[in-house]
């Protein structure tokens, strides 16, 4: 698989903000230095998810690998691996504030978007940020089937849960805008 294609297609679907880019040239604004998503990082990743659905572990991985501090808002890079399902796969999600964008590598399934319904406050999560979570079905669902090589972003506020993932599982990357700084990478 093409990982360093994966990382520059992500990296061009992650536009930054007009006032980013006017900080980032502004005279004594702090030095940043680029952030790199290399193979080995990849293949760690790839590593743990797949330890993460082996037999008797059958369990979603989702680790923040890369964390860059852009200034106004940081941006982390995630990978993450589901088991194989034709239910929901856990509880339906909204982020307050993180802004989520899927690109598919591996396997299929189904993910329905929509309006959270009966959902509580969950608690803040470093690596998905504060939100709400909810079992009961998402109200106005719309389902979208993802395949390797498709994108599908997801803004604050839009309730997710992927409900149908073909035999063998999925992978894919996670780029996350978090405004509020609260992410952090995974141990």
């Amino acid at each position: 698989m093409r990982f360093s294609l994966i990382c520059a297609l992500l990296s061009i679907a992650v536009c930054v903000p007009a006032p980013a880019r006017a900080q980032a040239a502004t005279p004594g604004a702090p030095a940043r230095t680029a952030v790199d998503v290399t193979d080995a990082d990849l293949a760690a990743a790839v590593k743990i998810g797949l330890a993460a659905i082996a037999p008797g572990n059958v369990s979603v991985s989702d680790r923040n690998i890369k964390l860059a501090d852009i200034g106004a808002y940081n941006v982390a890079v995630a990978f993450v691996t589901r088991p194989a399902t034709k239910v929901p796969s856990g509880r339906a999600l909204s982020h307050d504030k993180i802004t989520e964008i899927y690109y598919m590598i591996r396997g299929t399934g189904t993910q329905v978007t929509g309006t959270l319904v009966d959902a509580t406050r969950q608690n803040e999560s470093a690596t998905i940020g504060p939100g709400f979570s909810s079992a009961s079905q998402i109200a106005g669902g719309r389902t979208t089937r993802l395949r390797p090589g498709e994108m599908q972003i997801i803004p604050p506020g839009v309730g997710h849960v992927w409900t149908d993932i073909d035999e063998g599982g999925i992978d894919y990357i996670v780029i996350r805008i978090d405004p509020e700084h609260v992410l952090s990478l995974s141990k």
